[in-house]
């Protein structure tokens, strides 16, 4: 499978914003982790008293987009840190649900099996 440019321009990016601004030697591990989970629970923030979740109409996409983004963006900078390659790990966790929840345990059912 050919790997996809875009996830190492993304890299790229992210790297030339922090290396302007002189911040790597703020991004540990530690503290990346932290930032994603601050981000998630501003995404999060978002779909508090919000019912079942299913209705998005009245959802703000645009501030849903920028708090994922965050969260994204946050998530490749600690893959890159630890020198992980983001798509190569996704799929491995991918392979490894497929064995863990299979389809004839798992198919229509939310709970644990």
């Amino acid at each position: 499978m050919e790997k996809d440019r875009r996830i190492d321009e993304v890299i790229s990016r992210l790297r030339q914003f922090r290396d302007a601004r002189d911040w790597s030697k703020f991004h540990t591990p530690k503290d990346l982790a932290i930032s994603v989970s601050i981000e998630a629970g501003e995404l999060l923030e978002l779909f508090q008293w919000r019912g079942d979740g299913h209705d998005t109409g009245a959802l703000n996409k645009a501030l849903v987009a920028d708090e994922a983004a965050d969260v994204l963006l946050y998530t490749l900078m600690l893959f890159d840190r630890l020198g992980l390659d983001p798509i190569d790990e996704a799929l491995r966790k991918i392979s490894k649900n497929e064995d863990r929840f299979p389809v004839s345990k798992t198919f229509g059912k939310a709970g644990k099996f």
